[in-house]
């Protein structure tokens, strides 16, 4: 990876894949692909969290799925556009560009030779929030091809389309403690989605906070007081994927001028979290079992 990481990646080989940019450029993204020893029984694309592309995060849930018999690309969104984090500062890059990264990811899989309907996106924090926009048609809608399934843990589910697209099988992992994203947002947007014919599941964790997956040398409560926290923020998103906030309209590329007016409102500064390694290891069979659901046939 281009950036520095708390623990560098075991396991798996470094790659690369092209992701097209809006100036009509592509850009090079790292990632790191883990393939099974046997045929994989389906290929997952995971998106690094907003503090960045971590093995104990990312990494470990590339290993965790690969031994499962999936194949992983762990992909870095952050690094090729030198950004460290996000956390304190989520208007630093649009969501639509990494949507873009986690679709060209796939397009990506399926040139090496992963089949279509075998494809799933899944991220933690920041990532799982651009896991649920591209598992929605609403979102990033010159893309036709889209994952069968879509997996985000501890998401921040502020984005509520008027009238959902469901394109992919969505399960939502939240714990009970959140209180980056909270629990509600994520409930409102499951029966939304729902209600649009979609399928998604939603479970909740006990004792777990905001990144419960995170580093197991951190058990204890950290408190970060520059993290941005959206429990109470709910943006509407029209048919044609623009936002709708505070009786502005913002264009889907333009996260930092929303961000920005959502500052002035239900953004605030200010998050605990820890590692619980007994959710963070139900967690890693649930989304196991979900896969396994999905791609049985």
């Amino acid at each position: 990876m281009t950036v520095p990481m708390n623990e560098q990646p075991q396991g798996g080989k470094r790659v690369t894949f092209n992701s097209p940019q809006a100036d009509a450029t592509d850009l090079s993204i790292d990632a790191m692909l883990y393939k099974p020893d046997a045929a994989a029984r389906g290929a997952v694309v995971v998106v690094n969290a907003a503090p960045g592309w971590s093995d104990f995060r990312e990494g470990q849930y590339a290993r965790a799925l690969n031994s499962a018999g999936y194949a992983v690309l762990a992909i870095d969104t952050y690094g090729a556009r030198h950004i460290d984090g996000t956390q304190a500062d989520n208007a630093s890059l649009s969501t639509l560009v990494q949507a873009r990264d986690a679709l060209a990811a796939r397009r990506y899989l399926v040139s090496i030779g992963y089949p279509v309907d075998r494809l799933a996106v899944m991220g933690t924090g920041r990532g799982g929030t651009i896991a649920l926009l591209v598992a929605d048609r609403t979102f990033v809608q010159n893309e036709r091809e889209r994952f069968v399934a879509a997996m985000a843990i501890s998401a921040s589910c502020i984005f509520h389309p008027k009238t959902p697209k469901p394109a992919s099988k969505v399960f939502i992992a939240i714990g009970d403690k959140d209180d980056v994203a909270g629990v509600q947002p994520c409930k409102d947007f499951a029966s939304e989605f729902a209600n649009a014919g979609g399928h998604i599941d939603v479970k909740v964790y006990p004792g777990a906070s905001s990144g419960f997956d995170g580093h197991p040398g951190v058990l204890g409560v950290i408190r970060d007081p520059f993290m941005e926290t959206f429990v109470n923020c709910s943006v509407a998103v029209e048919p044609d994927g623009r936002s709708s906030y505070n009786g502005k309209t913002f264009a889907e590329s333009d996260t930092a001028a929303l961000i920005g007016e959502m500052r002035k409102s239900c953004i605030k500064r200010g998050g605990s979290g820890w590692t619980n390694l007994t959710q963070k290891a139900a967690v890693t069979f649930d989304l196991i079992e979900f896969l396994d659901a999905n791609f049985r046939h």
